[in-house]
């Protein structure tokens, strides 16, 4: 498989990961159960975003190793707006206490930036990256 099919294939599981993320936060969240059903999408959305922003950077003669540095390359490559930088290194942080620690009122302000910014900038990396492909 070539760099460029590696990236289509991870293109196409970016979309589908957050075409299920949008349809979780298209439906009234009404328990804790549908919140963390987001926040599991958002968590797995954001895993694919940073690895098919891996891909493009080793695609285009870049190594990113860690998603901090798919994240930089992908600022490099254009893919990720500089007035995002925020957000994509807030989604990160996120994203990370997500994965390690479980407080409700954590949880709900993750939720709030899922739902208000994290989405948008997300559906934003993959149309980007599809003008690239």
């Amino acid at each position: 498989m070539t760099g460029h099919d590696k990236v289509t294939d991870s293109l196409a599981n970016l979309e589908l990961a957050l075409n299920n993320l949008e349809r979780f936060l298209d439906e009234p969240i009404v328990s804790d159960r549908d919140r963390a059903g987001v926040l599991q999408a958002f968590e797995y959305t954001f895993e694919l975003s940073w690895k098919a922003a891996q891909k493009i950077a080793a695609d285009q003669g870049l190594s990113a190793q860690s998603p901090r540095q798919a994240l930089k390359a992908a600022f490099q490559l254009g893919l990720i707006p500089l007035d995002e930088e925020e957000t994509w290194l807030s989604m990160l942080n996120d994203r990370n206490r997500t994965v390690h620690t479980y407080r409700a009122e954590l949880a709900q302000e993750i939720f709030e930036r899922v739902r208000d910014r994290y989405q948008k900038a997300l559906a934003g990396l993959l149309l980007r990256a599809r003008s690239m492909d």
